[in-house]
């Protein structure tokens, strides 16, 4: 009996910092604040749409920043 293969894709990054984005309930806007880019650049970021590298550098590294409560 041949056993079925299955291919599962991993999620993009695009999808990943969404769900990042999310779970720490940041809204697009918020997190383009933060990061230093537009909103737009965000929106496009998580629909996998050409965005320049350093734009998605800026909104990594702000959804993998530990932020410190006062």
């Amino acid at each position: 009996m041949n056993a079925i293969q299955v291919k599962t894709r991993e999620p993009s990054a695009g999808t990943q910092a969404k769900r990042l984005r999310l779970a720490r309930l940041l809204t697009q806007q918020e997190l383009a604040d933060e990061a230093g880019v537009s909103k737009s650049e965000v929106t496009r970021f998580e629909q996998g749409l050409p965005l320049p590298l350093n734009s998605k550098r800026k909104i990594l590294k702000e959804l993998w920043s530990v932020k410190e409560e006062k």
